[in-house]
């Protein structure tokens, strides 16, 4: 082959080596464009789905501090900051925003459902966002207070009747986005319920369902009961509430071995 030949094939094969190069870039660019477009029509179906979502009888300002319920704008800065301060440590270890968290506190009246609807309230104030509030303590039921319509049925009779849709348990509640799920009826047998696969079955929907949603479950206390312990397989996070100098160092730790070191993501003293 002489020096011209070489050439001509040097040429021709840097020639169909940029062809490659451009066709595989076009590629590339056609790809990251059909990603790009797919996750503005996911934002846009999430965005509007929130809009459509039924705006029931809001609480006003005087109701929303006899609930203890924190809100834009009150006058309590550092409370609603520490809320703030919460949120943002649990979106920092979480890949998505769609966060399971279990809530429980230490003893009994140590204020694990103060924090735990007030996180989710929290999370609600995002106008992006909607937050979802369990009550799974049919000991010391609370959501019927945050609901702003007659509660019928809850958590307790979806996991034990299969013909009681999800849809039937799921109440507005006073604060806007945000939505609440009663624990229903009393049951003896809580444990064993939470324990069912009707209750993984009922996480799952609700994070597929709702992919922008970040639910709180409010469990009962770790050092009276079993259930905070089977919820915390639920969960992406495990919140331990510690009622302030009414706890030893000793129930601190019992409670966050109940939750589980690995899910578990911190301690939120209540005073």
């Amino acid at each position: 082959m002489n020096d011209k030949t070489r050439e001509f094939e040097s040429k021709r094969a840097s020639s169909e080596l940029m062809e490659v190069v451009e066709r595989d870039d076009s590629d590339r660019a056609y790809q990251s464009h059909e990603a790009m477009m797919r996750s503005v029509v996911s934002e846009h179906r999430k965005r509007a789905q929130i809009k459509s979502m039924t705006t029931p009888l809001l609480w006003n300002q005087d109701e929303l501090y006899a609930k203890k319920v924190i809100f834009s704008g009150m006058r309590q800065r550092e409370l609603i900051n520490a809320f703030r301060e919460i949120r943002i440590k649990i979106l920092q270890k979480s890949k998505t925003d769609n966060v399971v968290a279990l809530v429980s506190s230490v003893t009994d009246n140590g204020g694990g459902t103060f924090v735990a609807f007030n996180l989710a309230a929290t999370f609600a104030l995002d106008r992006h966002k909607t937050a979802l509030f369990v009550d799974c303590n049919p000991y010391r039921s609370a959501a019927e207070k945050f609901a702003v319509e007659p509660v019928e049925d809850g958590l307790t009779q979806y996991l034990n009747d299969y013909t009681v849709p999800l849809k039937r348990i799921i109440y507005p509640s006073g604060v806007e986005r945000l939505r609440v799920i009663p624990s229903g009826m009393g049951s003896d047998s809580a444990a064993e319920v939470f324990n069912s696969k009707r209750m993984e079955v009922l996480i799952s929907e609700i994070k597929s369902r709702y992919p922008d949603r970040f639910v709180v479950l409010d469990a009962p206390s770790v050092q009276f009961s079993t259930e905070a312990r089977i919820l915390s397989r639920y969960c992406d996070h495990a919140l331990l509430v510690v009622p302030f100098g009414k706890a030893t160092k000793e129930d601190v730790n019992f409670g966050i071995d109940a939750l589980g070191r690995d899910k578990f993501t911190g301690v939120i003293f209540n005073n």
